[in-house]
């Protein structure tokens, strides 16, 4: 359980960006089109810079979804598809303790403390000015920091010198930046002044009957343990099931030629996505333009709606040549199910923070996937055989930070 496809990681992305303002949802596929044979011409990309020309949608009259989808889409193979998925992955003991010690993190208060100096695992205030032969540099400087000791966020040394200082005090020190840092800041020197606004001591709960009691329904360990154990068996089979209804779409997606799009469907997806990253940039402590700079570029979000404008093509292709678009009133039904399986009272307040727009769209595609997955010769595949490439890739990134590769990644705050 380690491991979790890259499905669900976009998943947990984008409900990050919801969580940043509602209006700010992101769904669709972020996967390279390498297999797709497609002809959108909006999706033209220049060889030599590599930007995307947003400008050759094709105007269609009437509200975002009311087009003639055949005017944009020819439909390849998308039923009996050749499909493998994962196979379910078995919970260990390590996996019930991970998630029973993610709660404890969850839970876990900070305490202000003034009469001692900081340590590792306290939370520091901090202000802090860094210069480079007594000039200012970018990133190098911050307000009311909160750093957590021993986590690795900066460089080894900055940590260092702040450990042992007590509220209000200042620190002034160097640090030499490693020669692989980044082409600007590279083994250069740099001298920080750093005074300590507060320190404050992490309070975890002890792992008990009382503690499980306050964030359960469950009397005991052992059954809040059990409750665990079937909760992650549950999220393993969803998991591998959901694989595979992506990995059809992708397939039937690949097999489809796309050529144009309306250009309010393109306004639709482009203003709701820069809406959402300019909330989770507000979440963030930063500008949207600091944001495009640090995290995502305008050519990444363009590329990001093409992509969502794509989908959604195929699938309302898909969902008319078998006749089953949903009308009005298997949209209330259908909606008004997905807003309560989002938390939600009432479609009412569903739709008052997504639209009905938004909500439509996912509904076609979660009806495609489900028509797709039902409809294939599945193969399943060993979960550690699936997932290989990415347990290759894991283990370079860990030995990348044994090597103490750390960053002191300023520019983000």
């Amino acid at each position: 359980m380690k491991k979790k496809s890259y499905i669900l990681v976009l998943a947990a992305m984008a409900a990050v960006v919801v969580l940043a303002g509602c209006e700010g949802k992101k769904q669709g596929n972020n996967e390279e089109a390498d297999n797709a044979s497609t002809d959108m011409a909006a999706e033209e990309v220049d060889s030599a810079d590599d930007t995307i020309d947003i400008g050759s949608g094709v105007e269609v009259p009437g509200e975002v979804l009311e087009f003639d989808v055949s005017d944009f889409v020819k439909l390849g193979d998308y039923k009996g598809l050749e499909v493998t998925y994962p196979s379910v992955s078995d919970v260990s003991e390590e996996d019930v303790q991970e998630e029973i010690q993610y709660e404890l993190e969850e839970e876990t208060e900070y305490k202000e403390v003034k009469e001692r100096g900081a340590k590792e695992g306290d939370i520091v205030n901090i202000d802090f000015t860094g210069t480079i032969d007594g000039e200012e540099f970018e990133g190098g400087s911050a307000e009311e920091y909160e750093l957590e000791l021993g986590a690795g966020e900066f460089l080894e040394d900055f940590e260092e010198n702040l450990m042992d200082k007590k509220s209000g005090e200042t620190a002034v020190f160097k640090v030499t930046f490693p020669e692989d840092y980044d082409e600007e800041l590279g083994g250069k020197e740099a001298e920080f002044s750093v005074t300590v606004n507060s320190i404050s001591e992490a309070v975890v709960p002890e792992y008990n009957e009382e503690f499980v009691k306050s964030v359960s329904d469950y009397e005991t360990l052992k059954d809040y343990e059990t409750s665990i154990r079937q909760q992650l068996e549950a999220d393993s089979k969803d998991e591998s099931k959901l694989e595979a209804q992506e990995n059809a779409l992708r397939i039937a997606m690949g097999n489809a030629q796309v050529d144009g799009y309306p250009q309010k469907l393109y306004d639709f997806f482009y203003d709701d996505a820069v809406t959402g990253y300019k909330n989770y940039a507000e979440l963030m402590g930063m500008d949207y333009e600091e944001f495009l700079q640090s995290v995502m570029t305008e050519e990444d979000i363009e590329q990001m709606v093409l992509e969502q404008i794509r989908e959604y093509l195929v699938t309302s292709a898909i969902l008319e040549k078998e006749g089953q678009e949903i009308n009005d009133s298997e949209y209330q039904e259908l909606a008004e199910q997905m807003a309560k399986e989002n938390d939600y009272n009432t479609l009412e307040e569903y739709e008052a923070d997504y639209g009905a727009t938004y909500i439509r769209t996912q509904l076609v595609r979660e009806k495609v996937i489900n028509l797709l997955y039902d409809s294939a010769n599945l193969t399943e595949v060993p979960y550690e055989e699936y997932y290989k490439d990415d347990y290759a890739e894991e283990d370079v990134e860990e030995e990348d930070a044994e090597e103490g590769d750390d960053d002191l990644e300023l520019e983000l705050e």
